[in-house]
């Protein structure tokens, strides 16, 4: 084997080029001196050594130089060579993506607005190994509400080099800015084949209260005691001598937005995500009249956003579900660029306003109604629950960022109705269902801290007495104490808050989520008395359920609609005369609750208000 020669000092090659010139310097001031001794020396031997002294000299410059920078070269090459296998020994073996493996290999377990700067999201999580692609670099992609993957010719917004199985990207949030990433999902690629590819799932932004400009806790009313109230009767002094603490109002959004002709109360311009949006003055005008004076009296107040139909607004209208004549409430759209961002305007525009602002205080915000009823409450054509859940909750996204991002402890429910689990297939959902699948989706694209809306109306709704159902329908064995009961009413409404304690339901800080009855009413068709009661026996069961927000009557005055319905449900008739409920409701949450109860056991049955109320 060939011995090495002994490696020279690093660095021979950087001057390399400096001995060259300075011995081909000296070589051609030999070649001058010789010359000039040969022309004055005539001696023959003389002039052959001279000429051989030359030779030698011009040799060792044409072999020497040479010699010294292959061999430098090759040292160098070497060392390259060791430092590469070095590299290679270190770097851990890349793992080839395929169809098989491709999904899941990344997860993104955190997408946060960063609390250092909030103008920045933070995008972070680990892999199944090193991706093999294209180059060493991790791409992030921001994806639209309406997107389900990345669309043609799509390129990311950054990209970081592959180190390990660990990711971190760092992108801008354009809050309130044309190109806003608030609403968008992010998800991890590659690029693979000159192509890009995901290689995880996608996320939305979960704190989107970090940007919020309101930041006060969330208030605890004083009661569980509420009521829908009757925007007419706001200054009659009724609802202080009620006591109420809490009221749910609805508002039309269909009626919200476009232009008004009143001089009185012009269009309100909005600009929003660089785009000008039109609010009606005039609807405006009467919601701060009610949500101003609610909040002067001390009230909580929760607002029912609901999509009604606007001809002119159709963006508004999930594309799949505009129907004119199908319904009073219709899909709020997530499905296309238009109507989530008219939904983000519009969801942010009333929460500004509704934070506190001088046009009152909006506390808690529900999202459309009985989402589980799509035939009577929420449009949309028959389809799959998944499907159609699906496209309620990319809705409540848009709905929950937009308002979260204005006022941080504001409370954003989802509503389902008293149908739990009657494996109903078509015009109507089993609420049950429609909750498996709205939390199963939103903890897929990011968990958050949305709460539940439930309306635990008598079973039939034209019979108060819900504790002594008709024959009828006391042999269906309609409501029972388990999680598969067909129906939830007040009286077994734990089933829900049970429910919602399983691990999987649990919110992001690991708590079992709020539930509020923002809707329940009981009619007085079959007797004032028997409605007193209802309403009595309905508060001390959800007075002691912990996991309830409010118990909200329906209604402060009867309806005529309602009424044609055989639904009496307001504590005062159409003339304003108080019913006998009106002085229940007035002291349930006083220290005269048991005396103006106490006639209630009789109906009943009982003797005692603790053998029908359950510990919860």
């Amino acid at each position: 084997m060939k011995k090495k020669k002994k490696r020279r000092k690093n660095g021979t090659l950087r001057v390399l080029p400096i001995l060259l010139i300075l011995l081909l310097a000296g070589g051609a001031v030999g070649i001058v001196l010789l010359g000039k001794l040969y022309s004055q020396n005539s001696d023959r031997r003389a002039r052959a050594a001279l000429l051989e002294h030359n030779q030698k000299l011009l040799g060792q410059v044409t072999r020497e130089v040479p010699e010294l920078i292959m061999e430098e070269a090759a040292d160098r090459n070497e060392e390259a060579r060791g430092l590469q296998e070095a590299w290679q020994q270190m770097w851990p073996e890349e793992i080839e993506v395929t169809a098989g493996n491709q999904e899941g290999f990344a997860t993104i377990e955190r997408c946060e607005i960063s609390s250092e700067d909030a103008g920045k999201v933070v995008i972070s999580g680990s892999m199944k190994g090193i991706p093999k692609s294209d180059d060493r670099r991790l791409y992030i992609f921001n994806i639209a509400v309406y997107q389900k993957g990345l669309s043609e010719g799509q390129k990311p917004i950054s990209s970081v080099r592959k180190s390990d199985d660990q990711f971190s990207f760092t992108v801008n949030l354009n809050y309130k800015q044309a190109g806003s990433r608030l609403f968008d999902k992010f998800a991890v690629g590659i690029k693979q084949n000159g192509e890009y590819v995901l290689l995880s799932g996608q996320s939305y932004i979960t704190n989107p209260e970090a940007m919020a400009k309101y930041q006060y806790a969330h208030p605890k009313a004083a009661s569980i005691k509420g009521l829908l109230v009757d925007p007419h009767k706001l200054n009659s002094g009724e609802l202080q001598d009620l006591g109420v603490k809490q009221a749910a109002y609805n508002i039309m959004l269909g009626r919200v937005v476009g232009q008004t002709s009143s001089a009185n109360y012009p269009t309100i311009h909005y600009q929003y995500n660089g785009k000008t949006y039109a609010f009606n003055g005039q609807t405006i005008a009467e919601y701060d009249i009610v949500f101003s004076r609610l909040t002067s009296m001390g009230i909580q107040t929760t607002a029912i956003l609901l999509n009604d139909w606007n001809s002119g607004h159709l963006d508004l209208i999930h594309p799949e579900a505009r129907s004119a004549g199908k319904c009073q409430y219709y899909m709020f759209n997530a499905a296309d660029k238009d109507g989530v961002d008219y939904l983000a305007a519009a969801a942010t525009f009333l929460a500004e306003r509704y934070s506190g602002t001088g046009h009152g205080q909006v506390t808690s915000w529900v999202i459309a109604n009985e989402i589980n009823a799509r035939a009577e409450w929420n449009y949309y054509p028959a389809v799959d629950v998944k499907s159609y859940t699906e496209a309620y909750a990319d809705g409540f996204r848009v709905f929950y960022n937009a308002i979260k991002s204005v006022n941080a402890n504001a409370k954003v429910y989802m509503p389902i109705d008293q149908t739990w689990n009657r494996n109903l297939k078509s015009g109507a959902y089993d609420g049950r269902d429609v909750l498996d699948h709205f939390n199963a989706y939103i903890r897929e694209y990011g968990n958050i801290d949305w709460d539940l809306s439930q309306h635990p109306y008598p079973v039939p709704l034209t019979h108060a007495a819900f504790w002594n159902m008709p024959s009828n329908y006391r042999r269906m064995n309609l409501i029972t104490y388990t999680a598969d009961s067909p129906m939830v009413n007040i009286q077994n409404i734990n089933v829900v808050t049970d429910y919602l304690q399983r691990e999987e339901f649990l919110n992001p800080q690991g708590e079992v989520r709020s539930v509020t009855l923002s809707e329940v009413g009981f009619t007085s068709t079959s007797g004032e008395a028997v409605q007193a009661a209802a309403y009595a026996y309905a508060y001390y069961i959800a007075e002691a359920n912990s996991h309830i927000d409010a118990l909200l009557l329906n209604r402060q005055t009867d309806a005529a609609a309602e009424l044609a319905q055989g639904l009496a449900l307001g504590i005062c008739h159409t003339d304003g005369s108080h019913k006998q409920i009106y002085n229940v409701f007035k002291h349930i949450d006083t220290n005269q609750s048991q005396e103006v109860t106490g006639f209630a056991k009789r109906i009943i049955g009982i003797s005692s208000w603790s053998e029908v109320i359950r510990h919860y």
